[in-house]
């Protein structure tokens, strides 16, 4: 429950549908999910890019389950989102992040973002960095 706190910023103890809906049924030219299995295909973690219209900023998600973070899981589906993030073409990746989320803080500090406050949310700091393009 807390690490789905943490990722959608408020409990909940199933999906609304409106929702599953959003997060399974993929907009490929704006979105794309990357999602980690082990070899019992269970889901070790997902990580997910939404880019606008213009694909010049994109907004980046990540969740890892709870028995396996710190183990660099994050770290690789993040590796994952900024390389495909540039590969678009896009010029800003950003995420919201709950302050109390110090691991993916410190994350987004080590591949480094810049950590801004959100004017008017004291509990929420968004993590920004400039994606470079292919030349």
């Amino acid at each position: 429950p807390d690490d789905i706190r943490l990722r959608f910023f408020s409990m909940w103890h199933s999906l609304p549908q409106r929702q599953l809906a959003r997060l399974t049924q993929i907009d490929y030219d704006r979105e794309m999910a990357f999602v980690l299995f082990d070899p019992k295909e269970r889901i070790l973690g997902i990580g997910r890019l939404a880019a606008d219209p213009n694909n010049q900023r994109a907004e980046f998600a990540v969740i890892v389950r709870s028995d396996l973070k710190g183990k660099g899981i994050g770290e690789m589906l993040m590796h994952h989102i900024l390389d495909y993030a540039k590969n678009r073409g896009t010029e800003e990746v950003f995420g919201d992040i709950l302050w109390e989320n110090r691991a993916m803080i410190a994350l987004s500090r080590k591949l480094g973002f810049t950590i801004e406050a959100v004017p008017g949310a004291p509990d929420i700091v968004r993590a920004v960095i400039p994606v470079k393009t292919p030349a």
